[in-house]
């Protein structure tokens, strides 16, 4: 892989910050829709986001703001949310990992265009939570 372009892992002094299966498709295709003189810089502005997160520095609530509620568990009275790697106009979602220690999980990337979160959004996050953090299969 080039430098510059996405790696399907992170591994920082206090994170290990992965892509689930599609994400690095996802992110190519919200990608596609801005403009292609940006797209290296782009990439590179939410590559040191990832690369922060998984060194544990701290993330603001602009950049890094909680975006929606994880599936529950049996039993589970709160829900827990995920978060949004937010470089506008795209959004990377993803988790803290109960499963696998020190972990993040990036679900899937989307252009955004709208302030709402879409209920499929929030679909697509909730599969690939269940299939990692209930069914145990880690990509």
């Amino acid at each position: 892989m080039k430098e510059g372009e996405f790696r399907y892992s992170y591994k920082g002094s206090k994170f290990i910050v992965i892509h689930c299966k599609g994400a690095l498709e996802s992110y190519e295709a919200a990608l596609s829709k801005v403009d292609r003189r940006k797209h290296k810089s782009f990439t590179r502005g939410l590559i040191i986001q990832i690369e922060k997160l998984a060194n544990g520095h701290r993330m603001s609530k602009e950049n890094f703001p909680k975006e929606g509620e994880l599936p529950k568990r049996k039993g589970q009275q709160n829900t827990n949310k995920f978060n949004a790697l937010k470089r506008i106009p795209i959004r990377g979602y993803c988790w803290l990992s109960e499963q696998h220690e020190n972990t993040y999980f990036i679900s899937h990337y989307i252009y955004k265009d709208h302030d709402k979160l879409k209920d499929s959004d929030v679909e697509r996050v909730g599969a690939n939570w269940r299939r990692i953090e209930e069914q145990g299969d880690e990509r």
